[in-house]
């Protein structure tokens, strides 16, 4: 047995070329189901995201399980292999478990350290356990990741580091006030720098988020979609939102300031338009430019490298703790020796029948070669599953001596655990 990984990935695939190979949420199950009943597939997990589509794997052999996985993709899309063959990332054993490891963590997002991606893997494991496409192998490593995952995100918080001129801004305000219990917010610009201003604003613990824009209805189409603590107000109410704002953060394209600070006592402003929205003069404002932040937003940086390094560098211990435990099934000699028994059977089977065919040209014993290797491959499937399973149960012993007896495996079997191959 043997694990890998399919990977179509944002290094490699185009944004115009990555959805075309985009599983809805809804086509997961079925695909998990599908691609579970193709030969050498024993174990899978579909994931699919707007930066990847991966599907994990354990095969009976590499090479037959990254051609059933291709084909299948060629399939489900109605492309040839040919047409994504070059973008295609392919990875086995432990590279395998690496790979997963990082991803999960978000040290292969497209934004380092994002923690989205974990509940993405979370919900993709759920969908294929459901559908009982995963066993021992996939079971084991995804738990593992998960847990890591969740433990990576705890010890080092990456992403509560500001890494936009909205999340410093919004980081300054909560520095400023210790609390944002019983605080309220005025977000004025709902251009692409508000707009995320509001997502993130609408659940940092505000009593109060009201979101305004010389067009009015766009605050309203962006207040419907968050709801909540959440509220479009008419542009032109602006003075008087301000009187009564604890905080405002302004980020609109304008060519002249759109207010005139005249001072709340220990107000916060925070401005990110170039030029600048707001013109100040109260000492009792406390006024922050984007120059203002800028060390908020260099400080982060370096901070976020740093800790990005060490959660790599914890990835290889998980992977030799993966490693480890996957040597220690002991079932994995007896699943060889089948393969091999079953080998030999089919390999003395067909030179019989050459014997008895010689007339058979070199294109016809090709064809039936192919086909009673599909046979024993198809044969062995079910049965390499159940002693995978029965291997981890409390009568793990009595079964696999039972499994390798009515397969007249016993001195193979025992052989194999001997030397311990």
């Amino acid at each position: 047995m043997y694990l890998m990984c399919v990977s179509l990935n944002y290094h490699q695939l185009p944004i115009e070329l990555r959805e075309k190979f985009s599983f809805s949420a809804d086509e997961i199950p079925k695909a998990d189901k599908l691609l579970n009943a193709e030969k050498s597939i024993l174990e899978n997990l579909l994931i699919s995201t707007c930066n990847r589509t991966e599907i994990y794997a354990v095969v009976d052999q590499i090479h037959t399980g990254r051609y059933y996985i291709k084909r299948f993709l060629a399939e489900w899309f109605h492309y040839t292999v040919d047409d994504f063959n070059q973008y295609v990332s392919i990875s086995s054993k432990e590279d395998t478990v690496e790979h997963l490891f990082r991803v999960i963590v978000g040290l292969d997002s497209l934004i380092k350290g994002e923690p989205q991606i974990l509940g993405q893997m979370k919900r993709a494991f759920q969908i294929a356990t459901n559908q009982e496409t995963t066993g021992v192998i996939l079971n084991h490593l995804f738990r593992q990741a998960i847990t890591f995952s969740k433990r990576m995100h705890t010890k080092y918080r990456v992403s509560e580091l500001a890494q936009s001129s909205g999340q410093a801004g919004l980081h300054q305000i909560k520095s400023s006030f210790g609390s944002l219990e019983g605080k309220s917010l005025a977000v004025i610009g709902m251009g692409h720098i508000g707009k995320h201003t509001a997502y993130n604003a609408s659940n940092m613990g505000f009593s109060k988020v009201l979101l305004l824009n010389r067009t009015d209805q766009k605050a309203e189409e962006i207040a419907d979609a968050l709801q909540g603590v959440v509220e479009a107000r008419p542009f032109n109410q602006l003075d008087t939102i301000m009187a009564e704002v604890d905080a405002a953060i302004f980020a609109a394209a304008v060519k002249r300031p759109l207010y005139k600070a005249a001072g709340k006592s220990r107000q916060i402003i925070i401005d990110l338009g170039v030029p600048r929205n707001v013109i100040y003069s109260s000492e009792s404002i406390n006024y922050y430019d984007i120059d203002n932040l800028r060390s908020i937003l260099t400080t982060n940086d370096v901070k976020k490298k740093q800790m990005l390094a060490r959660i790599a560098a914890e990835v290889p211990n998980e992977v030799a703790d993966f490693s480890v435990w996957e040597k220690q099934l002991h079932i994995v000699p007896v699943i060889r020796g089948l393969r091999e028994h079953s080998l030999k059977i089919e390999g003395e089977a067909y030179d019989s029948l050459l014997r008895k065919l010689p007339e058979l040209n070199a294109h016809e014993r090709k064809v039936i070669s192919k086909h009673m290797k599909s046979i024993i491959n198809q044969m062995i499937k079910g049965p390499i599953k159940e002693i995978k399973e029965l291997s981890i149960t409390p009568g793990a012993t009595a079964d696999i001596d039972f499994f390798c007896k009515i397969f007249g495996m016993e001195n193979l079997k025992v052989e194999n655990q001997e030397n311990g191959k």
